[in-house]
């Protein structure tokens, strides 16, 4: 038995949100690695073009967070068989320190733009009878998240908009899934992992001692879309060495 067919994407291709760096940048590069044709989008425009010239992709330069620009982009992207829903901003504040208007722009781009684009693509693919939806949540939805709550409360909404589609697109071919990462090193978190390094939240917490890559959240990605977990589907798995544990 070879795993190598399972994770061979020649003749998929691959919508990544968020590609122009983080986790979307790493996973469409070992997309790409294994054979997938990928459509990029960011807000970035000079760094998603620099990144699809290196990985020879289409890109599209849109804002997750408005309705409008995100219409454009599915309808742009054509037929899709991966969906990989990594675009997402953080707000890392106390609720009591958070206001109404950063509520909202975090909602619009966590979670109402993951639905828009599930919904928007994901439709093709039950048409079609055909594809994965994975998009990226959180470890943040599940533990006490002191100071990340209200970016907590979009990923659970992921999680939960995940086992809805799931059960609902099942019986039509199509698998959703979603992938947990604990704070990593990636731009939009390397601050607050550094805060976090000072704190009883501190690196003291992850029994495996150390932050994840962008690297290692891109494998388990693409393991999630592959062949490899053709059974997998509605769950949200945790990648986050163990921290959620304690």
């Amino acid at each position: 038995m070879s795993l190598a067919k399972d994770f061979d994407f020649k003749g998929q291709r691959a919508l990544v949100t968020g590609a122009a760096n983080g986790f979307g940048a790493a996973i469409a590069t070992l997309l790409a690695e294994h054979g997938a044709s990928l459509v990029l989008a960011d807000c970035e425009e000079d760094t998603l073009k620099a990144i699809a010239g290196r990985l020879n992709a289409e890109c599209h330069v849109y804002d997750q967070g408005d309705a409008a620009s995100v219409d454009r982009l599915i309808a742009n992207a054509g037929a899709i068989d991966i969906l990989m829903n990594c675009a997402g901003i953080l707000v890392a504040k106390p609720v009591l320190e958070t206001s109404v208007d950063e509520v909202r722009k975090l909602f619009d781009v966590d979670f109402l733009g993951v639905f828009q684009l599930m919904k928007g693509i994901g439709s093709g693919m039950v048409k079609r009878r055909r594809g994965v939806v994975v998009s990226i949540g959180s470890q943040t939805a599940f533990c006490g998240a002191e100071g990340r709550g209200l970016y907590a409360a979009a990923k659970s909404a992921v999680s939960q908009l995940t086992r809805a589609a799931a059960v609902e697109w099942g019986p039509h071919n199509v698998r959703v899934v979603c992938l947990a990462p604990g704070r990593s090193l990636t731009r939009m978190t390397i601050e607050t992992v550094k805060a976090d390094n000072k704190s009883d939240r501190g690196i003291a917490r992850v029994p495996l001692g150390r932050w994840g890559t962008p690297e290692e959240i891109a494998k388990l990605a693409v393991f999630l879309a592959s062949d490899a977990a053709g059974y997998v589907t509605g769950e949200t798995l945790i990648a986050d060495g163990g921290f959620v544990l304690g």
